[in-house]
Parts: structure tokens; C-alpha cells; sequence
């Protein structure tokens, strides 16, 4: 099985929150964002998000790995406000496109939004044991099949991202050429990859489904009786004060 985790250890501040208070972080920054969209406050977002992911201990790699993700949306993005939505004054037309520089530059900051969204996602799952997203869901008063539900996909869909990329560098070893040709030969020859990725993420759902049988999933619990954790969350004295801080900054978004 192939182990590919977004979360990276660490005994900081945030990994010891409350995954459940943490989750304000981007429901605040979410807030923050669509309710005041300038540069100024999306470049201080993004930057205070960096500068709060690395004191937490998480390496510039990972960070990197956000920026080469968002990689795509920072060139097509931008070139469509600049082709086809004008922003000011348009100093070339023709048909359906309308070039300005103010589109470009929209445009721009519309990817940088989207950067700082996923970085305040991010946070939270780089942040965040794997092992406490069913019970942060469950203590958020989520039914425990639909909290198990989300919690396996966020558990496995990096799993199956680092899966491809294992079987991707597997084949380019073998020789295998990748970046050749036009756009329609370099994805007919990713095909063997997908073939390898779906019979590896079958295989991965059956292990799944044997260590969720085998652990009872679905099993009517007799009377009396209710599922046992073993490190039941708790809210501490740090989390409540965080949580109260959280509170106001939110409710000063929500007023400003």
C-alpha cells in the first residue's frame, strides 16, 4: 500500500489545538476573503498563512507543493480575464475577445484568492492526525457514517495522488516517454498509468472494506451500549481561549 500523508507531524501550537476549533481558521479566512476581496487583504492573507504554517513546523516543500498545484490556475485564469474579461480600458477587440491589463491583473488576484483558500485548507490537514477526522466530524455533531465517509476521503485521496505519482516515476524509469509529442500522444500514453492507478485503488477499497468489517462497521450495538473512542476529544483551557478569539475576529468580519 502506498503511504502518501498530507499531514506532517509536529508538537506546535496548532497540532495541539482542538482539530475541531481549528477548523474556524478557514472558515474565517473563507469569510474574510468573499466579503473583502482587495490585494491588500488577499497578499496578507497569503502571507500570513505561510508565515503561520511554518512556525507550526511544516517544511517549504510542502508549501512549494500548494504553489506547483496551483500552478495551472495561475496561467489560464489570468489569461482568460485578460482575453475574454475586460477590466478598464480595453486597448484591443476583436470578435469575442477583450484585451485590457486590468483583466489580467483581476485575474491575477482571483488565482491568488483561490491560493489562500487552499492554503487555509491546508492548515488544517497538514495540521491535523489523520486518526481525529472522524471524531472532529462526530463532535461536530455529524452523523458518524456521513463523518466516516468524509473522513476516508480526505484520509485516501492523497493516498491515491502519491499511488500515480509512484507509478508515474516507475514507468519513466522503464523508459517510458511522457513528454513527447502532442497533447493527444502524451495522454494515450498515461493510459498504462490510470490502468495501474484504478487496479491499485480497487485493490486499496478492499483492504478497506476487510479492515472495516472486520472492525464491526454497520454492527447493531446492543442496548445500553455506544461506540468507545481511544483519545476522546476534549476541549482544554487553550482551545476554549482560541476558540473565543476566533469567535470575535470572525464576528468582526461578519460586521466590518
Amino acid at each position: 500500500m502506498v503511504e502518501f500523508d498530507l499531514y506532517v507531524p509536529g508538537r506546535s501550537w496548532l497540532h495541539r489545538l482542538d482539530p475541531r476549533v481549528k477548523l474556524l481558521i478557514p472558515l474565517g479566512v473563507s469569510l474574510l476573503l468573499f466579503l473583502h476581496f482587495t490585494p491588500l487583504v488577499v497578499a496578507s492573507v497569503v502571507v500570513g498563512l505561510h508565515l503561520v504554517l511554518w512556525r507550526a513546523g511544516v517544511p517549504w516543500r510542502r508549501l512549494a507543493w500548494v504553489w506547483w498545484m496551483m500552478l495551472p490556475l495561475f496561467i489560464m485564469v489570468p489569461l482568460a480575464w485578460f482575453l475574454f474579461q475586460p477590466v478598464g480600458r480595453v486597448f484591443w477587440s476583436w470578435g469575442i475577445f477583450r484585451l485590457s491589463w486590468g483583466g489580467l491583473w483581476h485575474g491575477f488576484w482571483v488565482v491568488m484568492r483561490l491560493l489562500a483558500l487552499a492554503l487555509a485548507a491546508f492548515l488544517w490537514l497538514f495540521t491535523t492526525d489523520p486518526a481525529l477526522f472522524v471524531r472532529t466530524f462526530v463532535g461536530l455533531k455529524m452523523p458518524y457514517m456521513l463523518a466516516l465517509t468524509v473522513a476516508l476521503a480526505l484520509r485516501y485521496l492523497p493516498t491515491i495522488a502519491g499511488l500515480y505519482i509512484q507509478v508515474h516515476d516507475a514507468q519513466r524509469a522503464r523508459g517510458l516517454d511522457l513528454d513527447q509529442g502532442p497533447i493527444w500522444q502524451r495522454l494515450r500514453v498515461r493510459i498504462p498509468i490510470l490502468i495501474a492507478v484504478i487496479i491499485g485503488t480497487l485493490r486499496l477499497a478492499q483492504y478497506l472494506g476487510w479492515a472495516l468489517e472486520t472492525r464491526a462497521l454497520g454492527a447493531t450495538l446492543p442496548p445500553g451500549h455506544r461506540r468507545t473512542v481511544w483519545r476522546p476529544l476534549r476541549l482544554r483551557r487553550e482551545d476554549k481561549v482560541v476558540l473565543g478569539i476566533l469567535v470575535i475576529v470572525i464576528m468582526i468580519i461578519l460586521g466590518w
